[in-house]
């Protein structure tokens, strides 16, 4: 009877990873001699029997590969580089991140950030076996880069793999509103006092679709105290988040209830929700904005003037394929870069309209580097403002 393989912490199986990713790694195949006799000993019994001529170290790349090729497209992209997967070797890992920072348009710093990310879900997948699940790429597959192997966009924008941390801040109903507010995490009754609600659910519910490992947890402005996440989330608008409001020195714009969105030093561009002349609303105005901090946390701001463009907001980044496809727009715009966006979110009858961005394009862009401000990329709002 076949012993079972040995088990690894993931904190062992992420630290010998990330020696083996140094100098030049898979380039020179016989760097995985220095894996621990444990961690050998995992990888060759998971890897199904090769040429009985094939050598140890032939099968552990081999495996390594499998593991690899069990990533997401996107945490492909950066593991394949790191471990001097692609035609263009580099001697050093510094090289060939730099390299593809280049390839990709975006900061060193942000493809450090991801490669961490994708290391820490092979460790878990190494860990765990799950990557024998996933079903290996053909061999005849287009190459890393390549338009055919492109991520959907999500995982990017976000910044979220499978074992991430995910916080969520909603804005709340004033305490005036009569509506009590229970402490208890685990009470239903404590969403009562939440004011986006609806945005609040889509995104739990999407993101726990999307990513069912993540951890994600939801707080009221208030008892929100900022820890360490991989993607922290806002939703609402100033005048209701007293935590998106803390962001505002950061922000060219302003968000108000009654005058709309607000640009400073852009034009001073106003854009005002829509209505009908009886005082129906017929579209409000969706903000979208990313920051990238330093510390590797994701922040993303999902605002409106009203609770609709918060909806909005949250439909326009994870309704299914289209969420796809705007992710995947915005970061090809700004790749690991900071980003605002205003679009327009309708209701028609009791159907919340989600924008799609490849169809028609968003009536403000902003983009900006790490050191400078924020630059007016496109410019629709005559398309709205003549409306």
């Amino acid at each position: 009877m076949a012993n079972p393989p040995p088990r690894l912490s993931l904190q062992d199986v992420r630290a010998e990873l990330l020696r083996l990713r140094q100098g030049p790694a898979l380039g020179r195949p016989g760097a995985v001699t220095t894996l621990s006799d444990s961690l050998r000993a995992l990888l060759l019994a998971r890897q199904p029997p090769l040429s009985p001529a094939a050598s140890e170290t032939t099968r552990l790349v081999a495996a390594l590969r499998r593991a690899i090729d069990g990533l997401t497209p996107h945490e492909r992209r950066y593991a394949t580089a790191d471990f001097n997967l692609l035609p263009d070797s580099w001697p050093t890992l510094t090289e060939r991140q730099e390299s593809l920072a280049r390839v990709l348009g975006c900061s060193a710093k942000t493809v450090r950030r991801h490669a961490g990310q994708a290391l820490d879900t092979l460790a878990l997948l190494i860990s765990d076996g799950s990557y024998l699940a996933e079903q290996p790429p053909s061999a005849d597959a287009a190459p890393v880069g390549n338009a055919a192997t492109q991520p959907d966009g999500t995982e990017c924008f976000f910044g979220i793999t499978r074992a991430a941390t995910v916080h969520v801040v909603c804005s709340a109903l004033p305490r005036s509103s009569g509506r009590q507010r229970p402490t208890d995490p685990l009470s239903y009754a404590r969403y009562a006092g939440f004011a986006d609600l609806d945005a609040l659910f889509y995104v739990r519910v999407r993101l726990a679709q999307r990513f069912p490992t993540a951890a994600i947890r939801d707080f009221y402005p208030g008892e929100y105290y900022p820890g360490d996440p991989d993607c922290l989330i806002v939703l609402g608008a100033p005048h209701r988040n007293g935590f998106y409001a803390e962001f505002g020195p950061q922000l060219p714009y302003h968000i108000a209830p009654d005058t709309g969105i607000t640009f400073s030093g852009h034009g001073g561009i106003r854009l005002a929700p829509s209505w009908t002349p009886e005082g129906e609303l017929l579209a409000d105005l969706t903000v979208i904005t990313r920051l990238i901090l330093d510390r590797g946390t994701t922040v993303i701001l999902l605002g409106g003037c009203l609770t609709l463009g918060v909806l909005g907001a949250a439909k326009c980044l994870l309704d299914g394929k289209r969420g796809q496809r705007n992710t995947a727009y915005l970061d090809g715009l700004a790749p690991g870069g900071d980003l605002i966006i205003v679009t327009t979110t309708r209701k028609v009858g009791g159907i919340t309209d989600t924008p799609d961005l490849t169809a028609t394009e968003p009536l403000l862009l902003l983009t900006r580097d790490t050191v400078g401000g924020f630059t007016t990329r496109l410019d629709n709002t005559a398309r709205h403002l003549h409306r």
